[in-house]
């Protein structure tokens, strides 16, 4: 038991010294693995941080989970389609905040472009973009508000959260598949979510029919 700390406190101490490959070993009885880590050792390697896409990311106050040197709790949101409410949520399940939204005119699964459905499901978070200036295909109008949290929904594209030109339609069921909400709030729920936030939307219930005897 002597014998192996004895072992790591001069790996420790080596750990330290040893800057230049020319380090010399001590004259100790090491194993031949041990050995060779320890004269491979150089000094710790510059931490490398992802690449991130600035057109993509440029809108996001936080592009990784973790940066360096603290730590950041993941945050997701959930969005309750049947109750026209969204809740962000950590990652143990405690809700941090809840807003209302304005969720889909036609209640249930997308299964069409253009059928004024939301999808439901988990998905990814692929972009923030400022959304001041962008204008619906139709009317041309600016409806989207501040920001566009743009969702991965494949098949169907163009699926997101947003803010809203009309904020007496919020809370309630009139979007195209998008999830309006009030100005000030996706400027909150913004500034809570990052590239490994995921967003959850659920289901409408399902009507079913009792068949005649």
């Amino acid at each position: 038991m002597k014998r192996h700390i004895t072992s790591f406190l001069t790996l420790a101490a080596l750990a330290v010294s040893a800057q230049t490959p020319e380090a010399q070993l001590p004259d100790c009885e090491f194993s031949p693995l041990v050995t060779e880590l320890i004269g491979s050792y150089r000094s710790t390697a510059a931490p490398i941080l992802p690449e991130i896409e600035p057109e993509v990311w440029a809108e996001i106050d936080c592009a990784v989970s973790a940066a360096p040197g603290r730590m950041r709790l993941l945050k997701n949101i959930v969005v309750d389609k049947p109750h026209t409410r969204l809740y962000v949520i950590n990652a143990f399940g405690d809700t941090l905040s809840r807003y209302r939204v304005c969720a889909s005119a036609k209640r249930g699964q997308k299964a069409g472009k253009d059928d004024w459905r939301t999808p439901e499901g988990r998905f990814k978070i692929y972009g923030v973009y400022n959304s001041t200036d962008w204008t619906y295909k139709d009317t041309k109008d600016k409806c989207y508000g501040p920001f566009f949290i743009a969702l991965l929904t494949p098949p169907f594209y163009g699926i997101g959260i947003h803010g809203t030109n009309a904020p007496s339609s919020v809370p309630g069921r009139r979007s195209h598949g998008c999830m309006r909400m009030h100005n000030e709030d996706i400027v909150r729920v913004r500034r809570m979510v990052d590239k490994d936030s995921r967003v959850t939307v659920l289901p409408d219930p399902v009507e079913t029919t009792v068949a005649a005897n």
